[in-house]
């Protein structure tokens, strides 16, 4: 069998195989017997398309030969990724060596032809030969060169200075954060410093007080010192992280535009060009670089008056906020009044505990309490719905925004019927889904504040900061936000309008035009690109990433809290009685159609893009914003209220939408509720009021005739709801006090937050326009930071000089104590272990010193840098004029040498130049210099043939390197195209197949392209010819291929996965059969052919030893024990009867 296994396998396709599968189209069947016997009449009615059979053994085949080759082909794929870096790094020695051999060349082509000219010079002789006058060029060439190289030298110099400081402060820039907080941690232990305690007792007995007396003395000063260090340190850094908090806002422009980098940049472009053209052109960029800092610039001015007057104004909104907090935190402590509220607590439930009645007394006291709230809350939501588009700007007559009533309406709701005595195994289960649904629509106003809250304290500053800082991530996620947008075809604004005709014509029951389809495929579409740019939590979060992430998760938790909103009150079964009451009247006339799925789907669809268009705005906002704060355009600076429209239009807008009404009307059904409970027939007497023209029947009246009712009916007395009344109005006046603080908390956080960031902008905007804004008399707070930090290094340093001074007289007193202990533990062997004691003690007080002076070295060096950088950005210092005129120097010099070098060399040929540069003063004084030269040229020449000889060889050999790992790489694609050829003819299927054609052909193009690029590399290097063009696409190829070959590989193995996640499961046992005839002969056809591959895979893989483990071939021995284990075991004993086939 294992020798004929090929045969074998055809055999089976013949008996096994073919009986399986329907290969029919139409007409009559023969199935075998494994799916249960022959085939029946109704059977036949059900038989496949020519194109659905076509679909089916086509995925079937693919997912057998993927699953057979998917060892070998992540093999290969290793493999091939394996050895490209190889070849890479060949190659790239190739070129290297191949430059090398080009330039010795052209050395050699060059002396080939200075030879001739000198050999032609000695035929024509010095009367008739151009080159005799080199020697009388000899000097002033030398001058001229010297007079090169020396500004050469200067320039150079420089260049290094400047890239060293750059270095340095670049170091610093990237690892400022970690570096700074790690030098912060260091804290010295206090007793380490006491280090004579242990000694004292000792040199006491020894009669030494006076040494006793120098050693308190040093002890005290070395501790001074150390914490004054500590305290200096600290300063120093907390300076620098403040610097550097705000350098890291600017824009890469400003840190890219510093003397070092743009000195360096234009020397060594002086050094390339050599020329005195190259010094005009620098000479006028030096000049417009001094010049436009020294220009007065109204536009600069203007951004930073408005910065500082939004600032000034936010600051005495904070300033008065403060005022206010503290006057009520003073007349009420929050903890009194935390204590008061708790006691209000206590006091209820010791009534409900004492009071007969009470419990009755106390629920309808709380109902009438939630009725007087409805009752504001309706008023308050009737006027956001009357404002319209105006709603934006509703405010209170406190100035507060209308969300904030909402909010604060809803939390007491909240706190009411959290107060309502529940019994879960006797009260309606009715009454707790509709406090649920008051919860959950809570947390929706909730979510909302939190939207606008977190979006003005986390979202607005983080993105002014990393839009200024040109945060590339941040920036590119704007970017592919609005490429989504675009890519729409239809503008936001006219697909929501669209779908608002949409919903009018579902609310109307109006027949909907096809033309809408195309509305919502866009919108489905939209939805798609927009979360794919959402990252999952597995995904490395960049700035970006983690800004969109967080920015669409304030919006994300208020659409699952509206669909949970739904989920829980668009269930309630209401008594149709109940929706006369005229709060539910009231509140259905504003409340939106939420409940409706149909409707709610289209609102969700209209939110969603509204959330993208808030977004985008915001993110538009914040770009022009910062452009014009980065000088780079020239419009408005916005408010704070222009910035956060974008949001709390989206707010507006939902509450408007979605949520008005819910809350009022769940409420009136909770009071309803209540006072059901307490065995009032609310349905009756609903029923029995008069409606009147209005169709309404009064909730008050309700209520006043349930007291009536109750007291009658002796479910309390009036006394009882006497005291429960006060004391729910204590509770009530005890958590309003509670609340008040925490509203001014909130106003504080956000006002805070607004001045924190506008202080930050004007100290960026201050920062990058030093000089301009110095012509203003503007404060600088460059200024500042230089002369603060200057005098905290002055003082650093002086500090660190005593503290060293003092420790090294310390260390005499130490040696001292030294000598006396090893002196006397001789005698007294109690000294011993105060002598190691002491070494210890003194050991660990010199390490902590030694890591404060380390870090206390670092932060020296590390704002020295920073000092330095920030000193060469100010005209008018010192340091400053030194550097500029240090460049301006250098490139004088150079501009003189270059105008020297090239009027001494005009009449010069390039030849005749390079020989002039060959010359010596002794040969120049030779009579018979020429013929010296003659030598000097042809030894050269003679050296340079043996280095080209020697690197030809060298490449001989790494052509034939290059040769046997590109005949290998080769192999490697040859197993890539066997194992590709089973299921290329397959692909070509698939890509006609509805649900695989657009990702297979995808895959197609791609895999061409993939393969064109492997013909490409071979037929490049078929002639083992190497050469810089050669090389040059052999490296693109390989590029090519290195970054595609995951992708191909994977790509395979993703449509199977596609087929296998939506193809029918296979069937596996043949216990199928035994199930009922209905489902037997409607599923049967589906999984036969499926069957029969699966039965062809499993005797292939037997064949080759794969049956244990497909993961690798088994020996014979292997195979044996298994088959022996298989038939011998009893769980398969129910499958004999089946024959031979489920065994494979």
């Amino acid at each position: 069998m294992r020798k004929g296994r090929e045969t074998l396998l055809t055999l089976l396709e013949a008996f096994v195989y073919d009986p399986l599968i329907d290969w029919t189209v139409g007409g009559e069947v023969l199935a075998g017997t494994t799916f249960g016997g022959g085939a029946k009449s109704a059977e036949a009615n059900r038989r496949q398309s020519k194109k659905e059979l076509e679909r089916e053994v086509t995925l079937a085949m693919f997912d057998v030969r993927c699953t057979e080759m998917k060892i070998e082909w992540q093999e290969n794929k290793v493999e091939i990724l394996n050895e490209i870096p190889g070849l890479k790094d060949n190659f790239k020695s190739c070129l290297a060596l191949n430059e090398e051999i080009e330039k010795v060349e052209d050395e050699l082509q060059d002396l080939h032809q200075q030879l001739a000219l000198v050999k032609e010079a000695e035929a024509q002789g010095p009367k008739k030969h151009s080159l005799f006058k080199l020697p009388s060029l000899y000097d002033n060439y030398v001058k001229s060169q010297d007079a090169v190289n020396t500004a050469k030298k200067g320039l150079c110099d420089f260049i290094k200075e400047c890239n060293s400081h750059s270095k340095a402060f670049n170091s610093i820039f990237t690892s400022y954060e970690k570096q700074f907080n790690q030098w912060l941690k260091f804290a010295m232990p206090d007793d380490s410093m006491h280090i004579f305690d242990l000694v004292k007792e000792f040199l006491h007995n020894a009669g030494k007080d006076d040494v006793i007396s120098e050693c308190e003395q040093s002890e005290i000063e070395v501790f001074r010192l150390a914490q004054s260090l500590n305290c200096q340190t600290r300063k120093c850094i907390q300076i620098a992280q403040e610097y550097m908090s705000l350098l890291i806002q600017c824009p890469k422009s400003y840190l890219e535009n510093h003397r070092t980098n743009l000195y360096a940049e234009w020397a060594n472009y002086l050094l390339e060009t050599k020329t005195t053209g190259a010094c005009d052109i620098v000479f006028e960029k030096i000049r417009s670089f001094l010049e436009i800092k020294s220009q007065n610039n109204p536009h600069i001015l203007k951004v930073a008056l408005t910065l500082d007057t939004f600032y000034k104004d936010t600051l005495l909104q904070v300033n008065k906020l403060f005022d206010e907090l503290a006057t009520i935190r003073t007349k009420d402590p929050p903890t009194t009044l935390e204590k008061l509220y708790g006691n209000a607590k206590l006091n209820i439930v010791s009534f409900l505990s004492q009071e007969k009645g009470a419990e009755s007394a106390l629920k309808f006291v709380l109902s009438g309490a939630l009725l007087i709230l409805n009752r504001t809350f309706l008023t308050l939501e009737i006027a956001a719905h009357r404002s319209g588009d105006w709603l934006i700007k509703l405010t209170s007559r406190d100035g507060d925004w209308f969300l904030d009533d909402l909010l604060l309406h809803s939390m007491k709701a909240v706190e009411v019927v959290n107060n309502v005595p529940l019994k879960q195994d006797t009260d309606d289960m009715r009454f707790y889904q509709i406090i649920n649904g008051i919860k959950i629509a809570h947390a929706i106003y909730k979510g909302l504040y939190d939207l606008n809250f977190n979006f003005h304290t986390i979202i607005l500053p983080e993105t002014m900061k990393k839009i200024q800082g040109d945060d590339e991530t941040v920036l590119s996620m704007i970017n592919k936000l609005n490429a989504v947008i675009i890519q729409a075809d239809i503008p936001l604004p006219e697909m929501v309008t669209q779908l608002e005709k949409l919903l009018t014509c579902v609310l109307m029951h109006v027949d909907v035009h096809t033309t809408y389809d195309l509305v919502l495929e866009k919108v489905s579409e939209t939805k798609k690109r927009f979360l794919d740019l959402i990252p999952t939590q597995s995904d490395s979060l960049s700035h970006g990433k983690m800004l969109l992430m967080g920015f669409n998760g304030l919006f994300e938790k208020i659409n699952q809290e509206i669909n949970n909103l739904v989920s829980i009150l668009g269930g309630l079964d209401i008594p149709k009685s109940w929706k006369k009451l005229d709060h539910v009247k009231d509140a259905k006339n504003i409340s939106p159609h939420i409940f409706n799925p149909k409707i709610r789907a289209l609102l969700e669809s209209i939110f969603f893009l509204k959330r993208i268009m808030a977004i985008t705005d915001f993110f538009a906002l914040a770009q022009e914003m910062c452009a014009n704060i980065q000088g780079t355009r020239q419009t408005v600076i916005y408010t704070d209220e222009q910035l956060t429209k974008p949001v709390k239009q989206y707010i507006a807008d939902f509450i408007s939408r979605q949520l008005l009404g819910v809350t009022p009307e769940a409420i009136t059904y909770a009071i309803c509720c209540i006072l059901q409970d307490l065995h009032l027939d609310v349905t009756h007497e609903i029923e029995q009021k008069d409606i009147g023209a209005e169709s309404k029947v009064p909730l008050d009246e309700l209520y006043h005739k349930a007291y009536n009712v109750l007291i009658k009916d002796g479910a309390f007395t009036a006394n009882v709801v006497s005291q429960a009344s006060s004391l729910e109005m204590n509770l009530k006046t005890a958590w309003d006090k509670i609340q008040e603080p925490k509203k001014i908390e909130q106003k504080l956080s956000v006002l805070q937050s607004s001045a924190y960031r506008l202080q930050s902008q004007i100290a960026v905007h201050n920062l990058m326009f030093n000089d301009v804004l110095l012509l203003t008399n503007l404060k600088s707070v460059r200024s500042k930071f230089l002369l603060e930090m200057q005098t905290e290094l002055t003082g650093l340093r002086v500090t660190y000089k005593q503290l060293i001074d003092s420790k090294e007289k310390q260390e005499k007193l130490v040696d001292k104590a030294y000598q006396r202990l090893n002196w006397a533990k001789g005698a007294n062997p109690n000294v011993v272990e105060i002598l190691a004691a002491f070494q210890t003690a003194v050991k660990s007080r010199d390490t902590s010193l030694t890591i404060e002076q380390k870090i206390v070295d670092n932060v020296l060096t590390s704002c020295n840098v920073i000092l330095q950088h920030e000193l060469l950005r100010t005209n008018t210092v010192d340091p400053t004029k030194e550097f500029d005129k240090l460049f301006l120097s250098s490139f004088e010099k150079w501009r003189i040498a270059c105008q020297y070098s090239e009027s001494k060399s005009e009449n010069l040929q390039p030849a005749e130049e390079r020989i002039l540069n060959m010359l010596t003063l002794d040969m120049v004084k030779d009579p018979k210099w020429l013929l010296q030269l003659s030598g000097l040229i042809t030894e050269i020449i003679t050296i340079c043939q043996k280095t080209l000889s020697d690197k030809k060889n060298e490449m001989f050999l790494k052509t034939d390197t290059l040769a046997a790992l590109m005949g290998n790489f080769k192999n490697l694609y040859n197993n890539h195209t066997k194992l590709m050829q089973d299921v290329k003819s397959l692909l070509k299927i698939m890509s006609k197949i509805e649900d695989y054609s657009v990702a297979t052909q995808a895959f197609i193009q791609s895999y061409k392209k993939y393969v064109e690029h492997f013909g490409a590399l071979f037929n490049v290097f078929k002639d083992h010819s190497v050469n810089k063009n050669v090389i040059e696409d052999v490296m693109q190829h390989l590029e090519y291929i290195n970054e595609q070959t995951e992708d191909i590989y994977e790509g395979v193995l993703a449509l199977q996965e596609q087929k296998g996640s939506s193809a029918r499961s296979s069937l596996r046992r043949q216990s199928c059969v035994i199930s009922e005839d209905q489902d037997r002969t409607e599923n049967k056809v589906q999984p036969r052919n499926g069957y029969a591959v699966n039965v062809w895979r499993r005797v292939k893989m037997k064949l080759e030893g794969r049956d244990p483990d497909p993961g690798r071939k088994c020996t014979a021995q292997e195979q044996v024990d298994y088959v022996i284990r298989e038939a011998t075991s009893l769980e398969n004993l129910a499958l004999l009867y089946e024959g031979w086939t489920p065994w494979v």
